[in-house]
C-alpha cells in the first residue's frame, strides 16, 4: 500500500520525516573512524613489459611491410627495426623513443620475433651537448597512492515532555588515490520540536555543510600508455633531474634527447596532478520549520517550510611553466554556483477512530521553487603561480559570463487512508501539479493512485500454526509523473555573441512547444510473510510499470541545424517481479546465522512510437535510430544496433555480416558493405544481493554481495587496447589478447591479423559488445560490543569496536572490465572507479 501512496507524484515530498530526538535523559554517541583508500580497479591483462611491447609492435609494423608495402619478409624485418624507434612525425609508425642500448651491428628484436637478449634497458642519447639516459617508468605506480581515510560524529539527543532536541557533528577527511585528488567535510545539525501549547507544536531543523574538494586525477589515464616511455628526466648516470619546480618530468616535447612522445606530446599527466588545481568550495544550508496546530478534536492544520541554500566557489588553474599550458603562460578560471530551493506546503489532516475502523484524510498545497545562478571567468598569463590562482593575478582576458536559471511545481493533493481493525486497509490519492519546464497550455498533469492490503492471519478461520506466523496482501495502482529534462526545453535557444561589436543571436538549441508530463503508471500486487516463528521473512511483488509520453532526447541529422530535441516519444513497459526473502538458519542465545537474499527479474519493451518516430526498419522492427542504438516497438530500450562480426577470413582480415538479395546471410570484408543488425539489450535479466550474517557471543559478522545477471555491454577498455597503431597514432597500450590474432601459423583464430595501419581491425560491431553479468563483493565487516557489565563500570550504554572493508572485489566476464561503471558500456582507463576502502573504528554511547 505505501507504494500506492508513493506513485502519486515524483516530485517533491508530501510528508518529511527525519531522525528525531527522544524524550527522557541525554544521550550521547560518539563515532571515529580511521581507513586507508585503495584503488578497486581490476586492470586489463595489459602488455606492461617494455620488451614484450616492443615486440608487440615490431609485428604490426612487420606485418604492415609485407602485406601492404609488398616487401619481402627480410626486408621487413630489417625496416621494422629501423622504423620502430624513429619519431611517429616520420609516417613509418614509430615510438619516437627507443630505451634499450642494443649493441653495435645488431637489431633490437631477432628473426625469431623475440627481444634480442642482448639489449639492455636504459638506452643513453646525445642531444645539444648533454648526456640523457631512456629508462621507462610505470606511470600509475607514480601517479597514484593509498589514501588515508578519517571521520568522527558526536550526536547528542535529550529533552522532556515539552521539549526534545538533538544535534550532530560529522567531520570527515580523505584523500583520493591520485596526488590531485582530497576532499574535506564538517557538517553540523541541529534539530528541535516544542509543545508549546496543548494544541500547538513547532519545530524546526537546521544544517550546515562545508566542503573542500579537489578532483584531477589524470593518473588513471595513464594505463592506455604504452610501458616504454619514461615519465622523468634523467641525466647520463640515470639520476632524475630536477628543476626549480620539482622533479623534471618528461613531457615529450623535445626536451627529454630531442625526442617527442606520440601519444600525451607536450603532456604529463603525473605532473599534471600534482601542479593544476581544480578545487570546489562548497557551503551548504537548510532550514525548515513547521507549526501544527490542532483543532475539532479530530483535524490537525500543518505548515512546512524550507529553504536549501547550495553555493560553490570553483577555482581550476595551470601551470605556467610546462607543456600546452607554457604557451598560454598559465590559465585561471573562477566560477561561482548557487543553487536556492524552496518548497512550503499547507496541509490539513482529519484522523477519526470509530470502533475498529481508523479513518485518515489529508488536503494540501505544495509550492516549490528552484533558482540557479552562475557567474565565470577565466584569464591567461598568470603571475606568481603556486601562491595565487585567482582572476587578479592573471593579465590577459578570456570568456565571461554569468545566468539565472529557474524552475517552479506547484501541486494539489489528496489521501485518504482506512483502516479496519488493523487487518484490512485503503488508500487512494489525488494530485495535480504544474512544472515550468513545459510551455503554457502543457503544463498541468493530474496523478492518482488506490492501493489496498489485508493482513489474512488476522483473521478467525485462518489456521493458528507456528509454521504461518504473518501472512498479508497487497495491490495497488498508481500513476506519477516526470518533468527531469532540465529548464526551457520547450522553447528555442540562442546564445547573444559580439558580431563587430554589434549584437548577434546565434542559434543554441531546438525547443519543442508541445512537451509535456511523461506518465508512469504502476501496477503492484503481491505477498509479505513471516514463517516458522518469523524465522524467515520476505515478500514476492509482482509489478506492470507503463511509461506514456516518454520524454525522450530525439537525435536528428546535423545538418538541419541543431542536434535533436526532448520529445513525448511514445510508450514503454516494464514488467518483472521482485523477490526480497530473510531467514534465521540459526537463532539461539549465543550463536546467530542470519542470510538474506532479493532478486529483480525485469521486462522492458517499448509498445508504441508515433508514425513520424518510425522512419527506419531494422531486422523487421520499426523505429528510429539513436547512436548504436534502436528505438523500436516491439523491443527493449538500449537495444544495440549495430554490425555484426563474422571472424576473419583466410587472410585475417576481418569479416562483417550481410543480408543479400535473397535473404541470405553472407560476409563480406569491406565494412561499409556490412549490414546493421540488432544484437540485444544492455538491460540485465536478472539483479539484486545477497547478505550473510554472524553473531557469535559479542561478535559480529557479516558480508554483503551485489549481482547481475545478463545484458550486452560495450567494452569500449578492450576495444581501445585491441585497436593496432595506425598513422602517427602510436604509443597506446596494447592487450595481450594480440598474441592470439591471426596468423598463417594460427588460421583458426577469429582474432584479426595485428597489422599497423589497418583502419578495420577495431571497427565498431558486436566483437564489443560482452555479457554483462557481475558478481561484487561489496563489504565485510566484523565487529565487537562490549558486555554491558564491563560498560557500566565505565559509566557508558554501550562501545562497540569493528573494522570494515568496503568494495573489496568483483568478478566479471573479463579481466579488468567493469560493468558496474555505467548501465551500457564497462570501464575505462580514465575514469574514476570506486575506491577500495579498508578502515576500523569505535562506536561509544554514554
Amino acid at each position: 500500500m505505501q507504494r500506492a501512496l508513493r506513485c502519486a507524484r515524483c516530485h517533491g515530498v508530501i510528508l518529511i520525516t527525519t531522525k528525531s530526538a527522544q524524550r527522557g535523559e541525554t544521550r550521547v554517541n560518539i563515532t571515529a573512524k580511521w581507513g586507508v583508500n585503495t584503488d578497486g580497479r581490476i586492470q586489463y591483462d595489459y602488455i606492461d613489459n617494455p620488451g614484450e611491447y616492443y615486440v608487440a609492435h615490431y609485428t604490426a609494423l612487420r606485418n604492415y611491410l609485407v602485406n601492404v608495402r609488398k616487401q619481402n619478409p627480410g626486408q621487413a624485418h630489417i625496416n621494422a627495426n629501423r622504423y620502430i624507434g624513429e619519431s611517429a612525425s616520420a609516417g613509418n609508425g614509430g615510438l619516437g623513443y627507443m630505451v634499450y642500448n642494443v649493441p653495435a651491428g645488431e637489431l633490437l628484436i631477432g628473426t625469431n620475433g623475440k627481444l634480442n637478449p642482448n639489449a639492455v634497458l636504459g638506452n643513453r642519447v646525445a642531444y645539444k651537448g648533454n648526456i640523457y639516459t631512456l629508462y621507462p617508468d610505470n606511470w600509475l605506480d607514480n601517479g597514484t597512492r593509498d589514501g588515508f581515510r578519517q571521520e568522527y560524529n558526536i550526536n547528542i539527543t535529550g529533552g522532556n515532555d515539552r521539549y526534545t532536541i538533538l544535534g550532530n557533528f560529522g567531520y570527515l577527511k580523505e584523500d583520493g588515490l591520485t596526488y590531485g585528488n582530497d576532499f574535506d567535510r564538517i557538517s553540523a545539525r541541529i534539530k528541535t520540536d516544542y509543545q508549546a501549547y496543548d494544541f500547538l507544536r513547532i519545530g524546526g531543523n537546521a544544517s550546515y555543510n562545508h566542503t573542500v574538494t579537489n578532483v584531477h586525477n589524470a593518473a588513471f589515464g595513464t594505463t592506455y600508455t604504452a610501458p616504454i616511455y619514461p615519465l622523468f628526466i634523467r641525466d647520463a648516470d640515470g639520476n632524475i633531474m630536477s628543476d626549480a619546480h620539482g622533479l623534471g618530468y618528461d613531457y615529450g616535447n623535445g626536451v627529454n634527447g630531442g625526442l617527442t612522445r606520440p601519444v600525451e606530446t607536450n603532456y604529463n599527466p603525473i605532473q599534471d596532478d600534482l601542479l593544476s588545481v581544480n578545487n570546489n568550495s562548497s557551503n551548504a544550508f537548510s532550514i525548515q520549520g513547521y507549526a501544527t496546530a490542532d483543532f475539532l478534536k479530530y483535524f490537525k492544520f500543518t505548515v512546512n517550510g524550507s529553504v536549501y541554500v547550495t553555493e560553490n566557489r570553483m577555482n581550476t588553474a595551470y601551470d605556467p611553466w610546462y607543456g600546452y599550458n607554457a604557451l598560454t603562460k598559465g590559465y585561471v578560471w573562477v566560477g561561482h554556483y548557487r543553487t536556492t530551493d524552496t518548497n512550503y506546503q499547507q496541509l490539513l489532516n482529519f484522523n477519526h477512530v470509530i470502533g475498529l475502523h481508523s479513518i485518515d484524510v489529508l488536503l494540501g498545497h505544495e509550492y516549490s521553487m528552484q533558482s540557479q545562478t552562475s557567474l565565470s571567468a577565466d584569464k591567461k598569463n598568470v603571475a606568481l603561480y603556486g601562491t595565487n590562482t585567482e582572476l587578479s593575478g592573471a593579465i590577459i582576458n578570456g570568456d565571461m559570463g554569468s545566468d539565472i536559471s529557474k524552475y517552479n511545481v506547484e501541486g494539489f493533493f489528496m489521501r485518504a487512508q482506512y483502516d479496519y481493525d488493523n487487518r484490512y486497509f485503503g488508500s487512494v490519492s489525488f494530485r495535480r501539479d504544474g512544472s515550468s519546464r513545459f510551455a503554457p497550455g502543457h503544463r498541468w498533469g493530474n496523478f492518482w493512485s488506490v492501493g489496498g492490503a489485508w493482513i489474512m492471519t488476522k483473521e478467525e478461520w485462518f489456521p493458528k500454526s507456528n509454521m504461518v506466523n504473518m501472512l498479508k496482501y497487497k495491490i495497488s495502482y498508481g500513476e506519477q509523473g516526470n518533468d527531469g529534462i532540465g529548464n526551457y526545453r520547450y522553447t528555442d535557444r540562442y546564445n547573444i555573441t559580439n558580431s563587430n561589436n554589434e549584437v548577434a543571436f546565434v542559434f543554441s538549441s531546438k525547443g519543442n512547444r508541445n512537451i509535456t508530463w511523461e506518465t508512469v503508471g504502476s501496477f503492484n500486487t503481491g505477498i509479505e510473510f513471516e514463517l516458522f516463528n518469523s524465522r524467515l521473512r520476505g515478500s514476492v511483488d509482482y509489478y506492470d510499470r507503463k511509461t506514456r509520453n516518454m520524454l525522450i532526447w530525439f537525435s536528428a541529422p546535423s545538418s538541419i541545424g541543431y542536434s535533436g530535441y526532448y520529445d513525448n516519444v511514445g510508450d514503454m513497459v516494464n514488467r518483472g517481479v521482485e523477490i526480497d526473502l530473510s531467514g534465521d538458519i540459526f537463532a539461539t542465545r549465543d550463536f546467530t546465522w542470519t542470510v538474506g537474499l532479493n532478486m529483480s527479474w525485469q521486462h522492458n519493451e517499448v509498445t508504441y512510437l508515433p508514425e513520424d518516430k518510425k522512419g527506419y526498419t531494422c531486422d523487421g522492427y520499426n523505429g528510429y535510430t539513436d547512436s548504436y542504438y534502436f528505438v523500436g516497438e516491439g523491443l527493449p530500450m538500449y537495444t544495440w544496433r549495430i554490425k555484426r562480426y563474422a571472424g576473419v577470413n583466410d587472410k585475417g582480415e576481418p569479416l562483417y555480416y550481410r543480408t543479400n538479395a535473397d535473404g541470405n546471410l553472407e560476409t563480406t570484408n569491406i565494412y561499409s558493405n556490412g549490414d546493421y543488425y540488432l544484437c540485444g539489450t544492455a538491460l540485465p535479466d536478472l539483479f539484486g544481493g545477497f547478505t550473510t550474517s554472524f553473531k557469535i557471543f559479542d561478535f559480529d559478522l557479516s558480508a554483503q554481495f551485489n549481482y547481475s545477471i545478463g545484458g550486452r555491454k560495450w567494452d569500449s577498455g578492450y576495444q581501445s587496447l585491441m585497436t593496432p597503431p595506425y598513422g602517427q597514432i602510436v604509443g597506446r597500450s596494447y592487450h595481450r589478447d594480440i598474441y592470439n590474432a591471426w596468423t598463417p601459423e594460427n588460421p583458426d583464430s577469429n582474432i584479426p591479423r595485428w597489422q599497423y595501419d589497418d583502419m578495420t581491425f577495431a571497427n565498431a560491431s558486436d566483437r564489443w559488445l560482452i555479457d554483462g553479468s557481475y558478481l561484487s563483493l561489496r563489504n565485510i565487516t566484523l565487529g565487537y560490543t562490549f558486555p554491558r557489565s564491563m560498560t557500566s563500570k565505565l559509566k557508558m550504554q554501550s562501545l562497540r569496536i569493528y573494522a570494515s572493508c568496503e568494495n573489496l572485489y568483483y568478478w566479471t566476464k573479463r579481466k579488468g572490465f567493469d560493468p558496474r561503471m555505467s548501465l551500457v558500456t564497462g570501464s575505462y582507463g580514465d575514469n574514476y572507479s570506486p575506491m577500495r576502502n579498508i578502515s576500523g573504528g569505535i562506536s561509544v554511547q554514554f
